[in-house]
Parts: structure tokens; C-alpha cells; sequence
């Protein structure tokens, strides 16, 4: 194929006809996939730091409600639940709680992931 015409003739064949179409398909392709996984990169770590939030605030609510003469587990247990974690262990040593919380990933892709975390806390009175 020839154009324009006279001194600066441009010759181009048939074989590159596209290619630009090609070239800028595969950089979408590319920027869509680095895009995806440092979005659900961002979501794991979102999780984890929610776990650790809520295995803190489970671990404080079962103190305080240890102090108070309620039942420090299901303090634990209703914390962690409303901030979206699960208790696995509950241990209390006189009023010092340590809980160990788990929270889970919705499905991607057929898989979950899962993030536990621990956490120990005791009543002001303790530091004295």
C-alpha cells in the first residue's frame, strides 16, 4: 500500500494493519489484571487489620465484663461478632482476657482466606 505521494512516500504493508488495536488491548488486559489483584490485595489487608481490631475490642470487653461480674466470654464473643470476627479461644486468668479471634474472606475465585489474631488485655488496676 502506498501513501501520499511524491518525495516522502510512505510504504506500509499489510501485516501491521491492527496492530496498534492489538497492542492497546493487551495494555487494557494487563492494567484490568494489576488493577484486580491489588484490589483484593487491599481487601486481605483490610481484613486483617478488622481481625486485629476486633480481637482487641473482644479482649477489653471481657475484661470489663469480668471486673463487672458478668460472663467475660459472651461479652468477647458479642464484640467480635458485631465487628465481624469470630472467637475461637476465650481464656481468662483472674480478670486478664486473651481472645483469639478469626475472621474470613467472602469466596474468591473458590477460595477463602482467613486471619487470626491475638489479644491480651487486663483492667487499669493491674498496671498499679
Amino acid at each position: 500500500v502506498v501513501l501520499g505521494g511524491g518525495a516522502g512516500v510512505a510504504v506500509r504493508s499489510r501485516g501491521e494493519t491492527g496492530a496498534a488495536t492489538v497492542y492497546a488491548a493487551s495494555i487494557a488486559v494487563l492494567l484490568t489484571t494489576v488493577a484486580l489483584v491489588v484490589t483484593q490485595v487491599a481487601g486481605l489487608v483490610r481484613l486483617k487489620h478488622s481481625v486485629a481490631a476486633a480481637a482487641d475490642l473482644s479482649a477489653l470487653a471481657a475484661s470489663r465484663a469480668s471486673v463487672n461480674g458478668d460472663d467475660p466470654c459472651d461479652a468477647a464473643t458479642a464484640i467480635a461478632r458485631r465487628n465481624g470476627a469470630k472467637v475461637l479461644t476465650c481464656r481468662m486468668d483472674f480478670d486478664v482476657a486473651t481472645i483469639t479471634a478469626r475472621g474470613t474472606s467472602r469466596s474468591w475465585w473458590g477460595h477463602r482466606w482467613a486471619f487470626e489474631q491475638k489479644a491480651r488485655a487486663a483492667p487499669d488496676f493491674y498496671l498499679n
